[in-house]
Formats: structure tokens, sequence, C-alpha cells
């Protein structure tokens, strides 16, 4: 019963996450699609360059904590005493917001403060604007970072799904409000940038309230409040069990994020020591973290959710041997099926799409760059699976080591090929794609060392990635033939979905999908339970 209501409790997770990542990066694409089309490519560096800076913080701030709660409040679980159990998980929610209380304030008033250095950096002082703007959002967000990490330990998701959305409208609505303001009052464009920004910050505000109201409901629903005097796990143990696991998995992602920010202070540099003007080399910045590196994002919202929820079942699981190894095969092969036909797709299909949502003067010059970064959404799905998949298997100190290593390759090549008056800003995409390509490569071969597991690379490629190549193949020659006779949009919608059934019959022709994969499917299951059942009883 209590595996059958942990797989319940793992799917509902899934399905709330799923709807609650997809609502959210709409949100986002909602608001900047209206966002560039009025800032522009300027006014987008100034907002991007600001972002950059906070990501840094963020990442520093939000990315082992939450992880090690949820670790931590998922292994309390087990513990038969109902009492000490509460009170083990109620002191794990307590250490975790205490640190991030602590985190948070350090965190705004250092951006605040540092705001004029930064932009200095940047080589974009009006950038200082935007950055104070942005600061405030960082305490708001650490605060809810702290209970979604509980929430997910108790395999809670549905009040950080909603807090998601919550923050995202919120983002959507203020940030367009507050840019379109400044927009009609006539500031300049860093200014309008820095309006948009503020609205980012009242978004996050109200993520944090909804997970703050949450709160008592989520502490009656899984029995948290009870008698405080029962003895539990020290303070300081606990808080060094946090450190010990959160630590590796902050530097993981904090070396991509400080990757980032040394971009923002690269890029522009390096573009006008090739020759290239200022104003110009702000543009093409603008230009390529505003219209191509969204786009970019978009297809790893279907890995995101599940790999958040995996860690906690793979984490409870480590110790049956074959059963780790089992899941991990199927995650990785569910991701190359996701990952594959979404880069090749989206690399052919570049320009129509762009061209579905900014204007053409804005689209056109964004596309090439688009096609080349699309190259890395495969590397970027498998290196977000695997990093799931060491975390729980408690192997998150390998992650580190491909972050770095990755994170130098990005930085080398950004700083050649940028200098480059032959490749320029396309510097910016070949790097991307050669920094995922190697982070990937690492993590996977990290997976196979520490859990012992054998992956079946053949397996796990060849097939999608043919079938993903006839996909793209696919989509490109349908909008070709639809784009002349059918609006544009109807014509790039057609062309996708065209793209995605040739995806799904090359896949199911080729015999490309994962057995082991079918049979987590519930019908299937049971189904063979069943007949499995009937074949014991009549047997003589």
């Amino acid at each position: 019963m209590h595996n059958k209501n942990g797989s319940k409790r793992f799917l509902y997770g899934v399905f709330f996450l799923s709807v609650s990542n997809l609502l959210t990066k709409f949100c986002g694409l909602f608001l900047r699609i209206p966002l560039t089309n009025t800032l522009g490519d300027t006014g987008m560096a100034y907002f991007n360059l600001a972002y950059a800076v906070y990501k840094w913080f963020y990442m520093i701030s939000t990315a082992g904590l939450p992880v090690a709660a949820a670790i931590l409040t998922a292994r309390f679980a087990a513990e038969r005493d109902e009492r000490l159990r509460a009170a083990n998980q109620r002191r794990v929610r307590n250490v975790t917001l205490v640190a991030f209380v602590v985190l948070g304030m350090i965190g705004a008033l250092s951006m605040w403060f540092g705001a004029p250095l930064f932009a200095h950096l940047q080589h974009a002082r009006e950038a200082q604007y935007a950055i104070e703007a942005i600061a405030p959002a960082l305490f708001c967000i650490c605060v809810a970072s702290a209970l979604r990490g509980w929430y997910q330990g108790l395999e809670c998701q549905l009040p950080a799904s909603v807090a998601q959305v919550a923050e995202a409208a919120g983002k959507l609505v203020c940030g367009l409000w507050f840019g379109g303001y400044a927009a009609r009052c006539g500031y300049p464009v860093y200014m309008t940038a820095a309006y948009a920004v503020a609205g980012l910050s009242v978004g996050t505000c109200l993520g944090m309230a909804v997970m703050l109201l949450s709160h008592p409901f989520v502490v009656r629903r899984y029995g948290i409040s009870g008698d405080r005097r029962t003895g539990c796990r020290p303070w300081r143990l606990l808080l060094w069990e946090l450190a010990v696991i959160a630590l590796p998995v902050t530097l993981s992602a904090s070396v991509m994020s400080l990757s980032d920010m040394l971009d923002s202070m690269t890029v522009i540099r390096r573009l006008c020591s090739a020759g290239i003007a200022h104003d110009e080399a702000l543009r093409l910045y603008g230009s390529y973290t505003a219209l191509a590196v969204p786009m970019f994002n978009l297809p790893p919202i279907i890995i995101y959710p599940i790999t958040t929820a995996l860690i906690p079942v793979i984490s409870s699981v480590r110790d049956d041997r074959e059963k780790c190894r089992r899941i991990i095969r199927t995650s990785l092969s569910f991701t190359a099926m996701i990952g594959l036909p979404c880069a090749a797709g989206m690399s052919v299909m570049a320009e129509p799409l762009l061209r579905l949502l900014y204007r053409a003067d804005l689209a056109n010059p964004a596309a090439p760059l688009l096609s080349v970064l699309a190259l890395a959404v495969f590397f970027l799905c498998m290196l977000a699976m695997s990093n799931a998949i060491l975390q729980a298997i408690g192997a998150a100190r390998y992650p580190l080591r491909s972050m770095i290593l990755g994170a130098a390759v990005k930085f080398a090549s950004v700083w050649i090929l940028c200098g480059s008056d032959t490749v320029g800003i396309f510097g910016m995409p070949i790097s991307t794609v050669l920094c995922y390509l190697t982070m990937a490569i690492c993590n996977l071969y990290y997976v196979m060392r520490a859990s012992d597991t054998a992956i079946p690379f053949g397996k796990l490629l060849v097939k999608p990635a043919l079938a993903a190549l006839l996909c793209a193949i696919g989509a490109r020659a349908a909008f070709a033939c639809l784009a002349p006779h059918l609006l544009y949009a109807a014509a790039v919608l057609l062309s996708v979905g065209i793209g995605g059934l040739t995806y799904l019959a090359a896949l199911i022709a080729l015999g490309g999908i994962d057995r082991e994969l079918l049979s987590l499917i519930p019908g299937r299951t049971k189904k063979r339970a069943n007949s499995k059942a009937t074949g014991a009883l009549t047997e003589p």
C-alpha cells in the first residue's frame, strides 16, 4: 500500500509540476514577447544584463538548500515513531528557513549596493538601475525556496506549483504594466527596462506570499504539528547534514550562473574589440539573450518536473541496486526521446518560430543564432536528468566537476570566438553547445560510475536520433509547402505538428520506444501482473 501511495504521489507531483512549469514558461514567453517588441534589442540587453547578475545570486542562495531539505525530509518520512518523524521534519523546515532568510538579506543588499560595480564590469553603466530594481526579488525567492524544498520532501508539490504560477502571472502583469507605464512616460530605454524588472520583483513577492499562506494547510495535512518536546536531531548536526548535501549542489549550479554573468561581462567587450560599435554590440547581445535564449529554454520544461519529483524517489530506493538502475536507464531513455526531436526541430524551424512571435526586424537577426543554439537542447536535457540522478544517489559532488569543466570551455570559447571579426556574436551559441556537450558527457560518465549502471548508448541514442532527423525534415518540408497557401501562424503550427507526428511514427517504426518505459505505464503494468497471476493459477 505504501508503494502504491508513493507512486500516486510521484505521478501527481509530476503532473502538478508539469502543468505549473508549462504555465510559467508561457507566462514568461508572453511577458518577453511584448517587452521585446516594445524595448527592442537594446532595452532587452539592459534587462538581461541585470538578470544575469540576479541569476548568479539566486543560484548561490537557493540552488542547494531546497534539494538538501527535500532529501532529509524524505529520509525522515521513514521514521516509525510519528512524533519523532514530525519533530525532525519540523526542525528541517526551521533550519532551512533561518538559513534562507539570512542568505536572502545578504544577497539582496549585496546586489543593491553593488549595482554600480556590476554595471561597470558589464561595460554598460546604465544597467545599474535594472540591477537595483531586481535586488528585492532575491529575498522573496529565498523564503519561497525554503518552503518549496520542504514541501518537495513531503512529496507535496501542489503549493509549489500554485506559487510558481502565481509568481509567473504576477511577473507578467506587473512587468508589462510597469514597463508600459515607463514607455508611455517617455523614459529612456534603460529606465524602461528597470521599471519592467521591478515588475518581476513584485511577482516574486506574490509567489512567496502563496507559499507562506499554504504552510498551515500542509502542516495539518502531513501531521507536522504536535508535541515540540519530542527528542529529535540536534540543530547543529542537522545544519551540518544540510550543508554537506547542499554545498556541492550550490557550487555546481553557481558555476553555470557565474559563467553566464562572466559572459555578460565579456561579450560586449570582446565584440567591441573585434571592431563592432558599442551600441551595435549591445543590440547583438540583446538579440541573442532576448530572442534565442528564451526559445532555447522552452523544451526542457518537460524534463524539469520529472527531475524534481525523481530525486526523492531514487533517494528512497537507492539501496535496491537493481531497481535504482532500472529507474536511471528509463529516465535517461525518456530524456533522449524528448530532447533529440526538440533540438532538431527547433534548429530547422528557428526563423518561422521567431517570426511567429516577434517583429520581423527583431526575429531575422536572431534566427541564425537560435539555429545553432538549438543543438544544445538535447545536451541540456541530459544534463538536467543526470544532475537529478547524481543528487538522488548521494553523488552530488560529481556535477560540480562537470560544471567547472563546462564553464571553462564556455569562457575560453566565448573569449576566442566573440573576439574574432569572422565569428562575432555566433561565438555565444557555439560556446553554449560546446559547454553543454562537455558537461553532459562528464555527467553520464559519473552516473555510470557512481550507480554501477551500464547505459546502452547505442540503443539510447541511435533510433531516436534517426527519428528526430526525419522529424526535422518533415517539419521543414511541410512549412515550405504550407507557407504560400495558409496564414503564417497556421503554417508554422501545422508544420510543427506534422514534424511531431513524423517523429512518433518513425520512432514506432524503428522500435525506438524503450520497453522499460512502457512497463511503467500503470495500465500495462497491471495487465501484465494479472496475466502472470492467471498463468500461475493454471499451472499444474
